[in-house]
C-alpha cells in the first residue's frame, strides 16, 4: 500500500535539510561580514553587525532555496559591494524619511521627575546601539527608571 504524503511533509521534502544548513557558523559568512561592513566603511555608514548579518544570512539562504543548491554552493552569487550599497539606500532611505523635527528626540519629562528626563534622553542613542532593538530599549528605560 503506498504511502500518504500530507501537505507539510511535502514542504518539508521541498526544502530539504541542504538548504537549511547552518549559514553562520561557517567562514566564508564571517568573511563575508567582514567584507561588507568594511564596504559600508568605505561609504561613510555605520550600522550594528547583527543588522549585517541577519542581512546576509537571508540572502544566502534565500538564494539557495530558490535555486535548489546547497547553502556553500550559494556563496558564488554573493557581492560584498552589492550587499554594502543595498544597506547604504536603505539607511539613506531611512534617514531621509525621518528627516522631521521631532523624530529622534527624547520626549519632554514631566518638570517634577528629573531622574526619569536623564533616562528617557538617552532613549535615542540606546535604540541607535541596540541596532533598532526596541524591546532591549524598552527593557533597559524600565530597569534604570
Amino acid at each position: 500500500m503506498p504511502r500518504k504524503t500530507n501537505a507539510g511533509e511535502a514542504a518539508r521534502r521541498l526544502f530539504s535539510p541542504a538548504y537549511a544548513a547552518p549559514v553562520r557558523n561557517t567562514k566564508a559568512f564571517k568573511e563575508a561580514v567582514a567584507q561588507t561592513l568594511t564596504e559600508l566603511a568605505h561609504r561613510w555608514v555605520t550600522l550594528a553587525p547583527a543588522t549585517v548579518q541577519d542581512t546576509i544570512e537571508r540572502q544566502i539562504t534565500t538564494v539557495a532555496q530558490r535555486l535548489r543548491i546547497q547553502v556553500r554552493s550559494a556563496w558564488r552569487y554573493f557581492d560584498a559591494s552589492l550587499t554594502a550599497d543595498r544597506l547604504a539606500q536603505s539607511a539613506a532611505s531611512y534617514e531621509g524619511s525621518s528627516s522631521e523635527k521631532d523624530v529622534g528626540q527624547a520626549p519632554m519629562p514631566p518638570l517634577d521627575n528629573p531622574e526619569l528626563a536623564v533616562v528617557l534622553a538617552g532613549v535615542p542613542d540606546s535604540l541607535a546601539r541596540s541596532g533598532g532593538d526596541l524591546y532591549a530599549v524598552i527593557i533597559n528605560v524600565a530597569v534604570n527608571a
